[in-house]
């Protein structure tokens, strides 16, 4: 009998709604700046916010640097802003920003309980993600799992990023376990299921309504882009684990 020994997770969009609180996060900061005194549409400040976070990614630590500069080289009706009117509607934004990440980060309902039930079931559990460690691991210790995950492997800490295969060998080689040994629940067919296949690991495509939920319309989904199994909760995995250990002790 070869049981499931390991489950690994994505972090982002898979047990917590990232992309939800960083759009909450952003407009919080809009908000700011227009409670402070800045003369502005707020729909239309929402929307240039949104061209530059599609411009300069969504990791970038200076949209609302790039907002203001924007206005004012572009918007004449808001007038010009001065140095110091800059900065400081740069900081309130920043300011409210980050306090609606720190207190709204939540986990998603089934996250807390099937982690706390593979514990009892002693498998083993992992976060495998991409990202700078130390945002990363504040987000695992702001949810309050870091007790309830065995090991956590961010992708810039040993230097290979998703969708590279060798980041699931990774985690694999961590814990001794093979990849028929092994389940990962992930949110995006290109950076979680179609590496985790490449190890045989079993491969939950997790629907969570996020931005990549349809990503199966733009891509064909056969061979290595297919899931072994797609769920809506977390609580399906129980079924599936003991399906996987019924097929291979059949065998």
């Amino acid at each position: 009998m070869t049981p499931i020994k390991l489950i690994g997770f994505d972090l982002d969009d898979c047990l917590f709604d990232s992309t939800g609180l960083s759009e909450r996060a952003r407009i919080k900061g809009i908000d700011a700046i227009i409670k402070m005194g800045l003369n502005i549409d707020k729909t239309k400040a929402v929307g240039i916010l949104h061209e530059i976070v599609n411009e300069y990614g969504s990791n970038s630590s200076k949209h609302y640097n790039y907002f203001i500069r924007r206005l004012n080289q572009m918007e004449d009706d808001i007038g010009y802003l001065s140095y110091n009117d800059q900065y400081k509607y740069i900081a309130a934004a920043v300011m409210a920003y980050h306090a609606e990440k720190v207190n709204s980060i939540k986990l998603y309902d089934d996250v807390e309980e099937t982690l706390k039930k593979l514990k009892d079931l002693s498998i083993k559990t992992a976060i495998i993600t991409d990202g700078i460690p130390i945002k990363q691991y504040e987000k695992i210790l702001r949810l309050n799992i870091d007790n309830l995950i065995d090991l956590v492997v961010i992708s810039d800490e040993i230097g290979i990023k998703k969708p590279n295969p060798e980041l699931f060998k990774y985690c694999l080689k961590k814990f001794r376990v093979k990849g028929k040994e092994t389940i990962y629940v992930g949110d995006r067919i290109d950076k979680d299921i179609i590496p985790a296949n490449l190890n045989d690991i079993y491969s939950v495509y997790l629907h969570r309504g996020g931005k990549y939920d349809n990503y199966q319309a733009d891509i064909k989904i056969q061979g290595d882009f297919k899931p072994n199994y797609e769920i809506s909760n977390l609580n399906e995995l129980f079924n599936i684990i003991n399906e996987i250990n019924n097929i291979e002790n059949s065998k």
